[in-house]
């Protein structure tokens, strides 16, 4: 598998916010830029959870038109062991709703984890953590 440094990952790697239907390519150049990347991967490393749930391509075109969630394409997949069952993934994206049916309405609800390669998979986890970090580094991005 090819390798790659962090900083080539970090510059190489794409991240998309979606609000109800509206796509913004997040400028790699933004201070926090690395940071957001890091916490997305900290949620899915850390899930405790996981959800028995069928996934296919018209939930995630449904959860990226009508809700919002945060998206991050890894230039290659990308190794990582998750704690909650000790499972070796790689994806090489991640899906992170921010509101809507999969967030609850807690003021830090947990973080539901879409992840997969090439394809979004079935089964995505959830990280009790919740989404505070995660929203606190968009809004001080300016992403809102």
């Amino acid at each position: 598998m090819f390798n790659m440094s962090c900083k080539e990952k970090r510059q190489d790697t794409k991240i998309f916010f979606y609000d109800k239907g509206k796509e913004v390519t997040i400028d790699s150049k933004l201070t926090g830029y690395a940071e957001l990347i890091r916490a997305t991967e900290n949620l899915l490393v850390g899930a405790d959870d996981m959800l028995r749930l069928a996934v296919d391509s018209e939930l995630i075109r449904k959860i990226k038109k009508q809700e919002s969630a945060i998206e991050v394409i890894f230039p290659i997949p990308t190794e990582f062991t998750i704690n909650y069952n000790k499972a070796v993934i790689h994806p090489d994206r991640i899906l992170i709703p921010l509101f809507g049916e999969f967030t609850g309405a807690d003021e830090n609800p947990p973080a539901t984890i879409f992840h997969g390669y090439p394809e979004y998979s079935a089964g995505p986890y959830r990280n009790s953590k919740g989404l505070g970090q995660l929203k606190k580094i968009l809004y001080d991005m300016g992403v809102k």
